[in-house]
């Protein structure tokens, strides 16, 4: 008998035999048939041991498997585009504008601190560590100018700008605050 076989005898109040021993028997291949896909489920959720679920796997990354190719390599490919899609960093937001038609620098800013900066060196608060400057360089912008623009409206503000703004502000990393700036 098999360990669900067990389990489920000591459910009942009394010892069953004939048909009903039969019928738990076959309940209990059904829950041990659940267990062992449950178990190999485990080992798919990983690209790294994936078998059955690969190719779902190579389809959420865009990648198309080449005939013949050993499922050592497509499993390299998935792992290296699921790392790259993952390292959300300056470069990919660089790389993610520039496919946009933009043109874009990315500072990280840092507070002044003595023995790495020097006298006419920005000075920045403590908690400034997490707050990316990024600067669109070739779209028009309005900047702000007493008189024409009203107390409440923002330094810079490009049409062009604020769709990228949006974008930005959607995949930035949780810990980052990104302030634009339109030169």
């Amino acid at each position: 008998m098999s360990g669900n076989a067990d389990t489920l005898k000591l459910l009942f109040p009394i010892p069953l035999g004939g048909k009903f021993e039969q019928a738990l028997e076959a309940d209990a291949a059904i829950l041990d048939a659940a267990q062992a896909s449950a178990d190999q489920l485990l080992v798919e959720i990983y690209p790294d041991g994936s078998h059955n679920l690969l190719l779902d796997w190579e389809q959420t990354c865009g990648l198309l498997p080449v005939d013949g190719e050993p499922l050592q390599s497509r499993r390299e490919k998935v792992i290296s585009k699921l790392r790259e899609l993952g390292d959300i960093k300056a470069p990919f937001f660089v790389a993610l504008a520039a496919s946009m038609g933009y043109q874009i620098t990315i500072e990280h800013l840092t507070p002044f601190m003595a023995g790495w900066n020097y006298a006419g060196d920005r000075i920045g608060p403590d908690d400034i560590w997490w707050v990316w400057q990024i600067t669109i360089l070739d779209k028009p912008a309005y900047a702000f100018r007493a008189g024409q623009s009203a107390a409440g409206e923002t330094l810079g503000w490009s049409p062009a700008g604020a769709a990228l703004e949006a974008l930005f502000n959607d995949l930035k990393p949780a810990d980052v605050l990104l302030y634009f700036i339109y030169p």
